[in-house]
């Protein structure tokens, strides 16, 4: 848990998420040049470690000796809190909500996991939870939605702002959700 005096700010690393879960940068490589916080320098010019590399999941996270903000540092495009790139996830909910495909179809389009649910494999829950999201404003809270609305009514309303975003010449529609998510995080 942390304490309610550090202040934790995410750092893209330029580097895609797929590039990432399968070679991800050691972690002198990651540190960030400097805090985000207080600028203090990542390594200072005697050599001394300022911002304290802490272990790798899919995120690295650095802590100021200076200031005490946690940096977590991780690969660019990746929402605050979700495993899944903006790209991918505003795929996902416009194949979900848009076009109607069924979870299964959505996932092996979208996830990079092989194997879904061992219990219900014939859903895949992560579509439902973003749905909530949507609804309760924590992902993508720039765009209005209705709390009556079904989850899927909300992941469509999403899916639609995201190809609004998205460049008229990127082709498809897909394409322009994808490329409207890049620029809508």
């Amino acid at each position: 848990m942390q304490d309610s005096e550090t202040k934790d700010h995410y750092v893209e690393f330029d580097l895609d998420v797929n590039f990432w879960a399968q070679d991800p940068p050691g972690v002198r490589v990651a540190r960030p040049p400097v805090c985000v916080e207080c600028e203090a320098p990542g390594v200072g010019a005697s050599g001394k470690v300022v911002l304290h590399g802490h272990g790798l999941r899919l995120l690295r996270r650095y802590e100021c000796q200076r200031c005490m903000a946690v940096l977590t540092v991780g690969p660019r495009g990746l929402l605050r809190w979700r495993r899944y790139s903006a790209q991918a996830l505003g795929l996902a909910l416009y194949l979900w909500a848009v076009v109607g495909l069924t979870d299964p179809a959505v996932r092996e389009r979208t996830s990079p996991v092989d194997n879904g649910g061992l219990s219900r494999p014939e859903r895949w829950t992560t579509l439902r939870r973003w749905g909530r999201a949507i609804r309760d404003g924590a992902l993508w809270p720039g765009v209005s939605v209705d709390r009556r609305w079904t989850l899927r009514e909300c992941a469509a309303r999403v899916a639609h702002h995201l190809r609004s975003r998205g460049s008229p010449d990127s082709g498809t529609d897909e394409a322009r959700v994808f490329h409207g998510a890049a620029l809508a995080r």
